[in-house]
C-alpha cells in the first residue's frame, strides 16, 4: 500500500492513502501549547471589564463653582480610583479621604465619606464634590483630567 505524506508546518499533518480517506493528525504538543495561549488570552481578557486593565487611575481637578456663585473657586483636588477593587480616594489640600459606598461604572464613580460625597462623570470628566454642614449642603463643580499614575503612588 502507497501512502503519501504532507506535512504543514509543525501544526498539520495529512496522509493520502490509495483508498483516497483523509487522515489528519495534530501533533499533540503544539495543540496544547495552542491551547494554553487561547485560555490565557481568554482568562486576561475576560477577567476585566471591558479587556483593559484596570490599575488605580488618577484625575487631577479644579473645583471652579459652587452651587450658590459661578467662577467663585480655584481648589485643586486629586482622585485616585480603582476599578479593580472598587476603591476611591481623593487628597482635598492636607486632607486625604477613603471613601466608602463606591460605585465605579462605564458611566460614573462615585463615593461618600463623615460628611463629603464625590462624583465624577467619566464622559465629560466633570465633578461634582458635595460637604454636608449642619443646616447647609456646599455643592461644589469641577473639571478633571486623567494623569499618569506609577505604580507605587496610589493613594489609599
Amino acid at each position: 500500500m502507497t501512502q503519501i505524506n504532507v506535512s504543514l508546518g509543525s501544526f498539520w499533518h495529512v496522509s493520502f492513502d490509495p483508498s483516497l480517506r483523509v487522515r489528519v493528525e495534530v501533533a499533540m504538543r503544539n495543540v496544547r501549547s495552542l491551547a494554553t495561549a487561547v485560555v490565557a488570552t481568554l482568562l486576561l481578557v475576560l477577567a476585566r471589564p471591558g479587556g483593559v486593565s484596570a490599575s488605580p487611575q488618577r484625575f487631577d481637578c479644579v473645583l471652579t463653582d459652587t452651587a450658590d456663585q459661578l467662577g467663585s473657586e480655584s481648589r485643586p483636588v486629586a482622585v485616585v480610583f480603582d476599578d479593580d477593587a472598587k476603591t476611591l480616594s481623593a487628597q482635598d489640600g492636607d486632607r486625604n479621604y477613603s471613601f466608602g459606598n463606591v460605585s465605579i461604572s462605564n458611566i460614573a464613580i462615585s463615593g461618600d465619606v463623615d460628611d463629603v460625597g464625590l462624583g465624577i462623570d467619566r464622559s465629560s470628566s466633570g465633578i461634582v464634590w458635595q460637604q454636608y454642614r449642619p443646616n447647609k449642603t456646599v455643592i461644589e463643580f469641577g473639571q478633571c483630567r486623567r494623569t499618569n499614575l506609577p505604580a507605587a503612588a496610589a493613594m489609599h
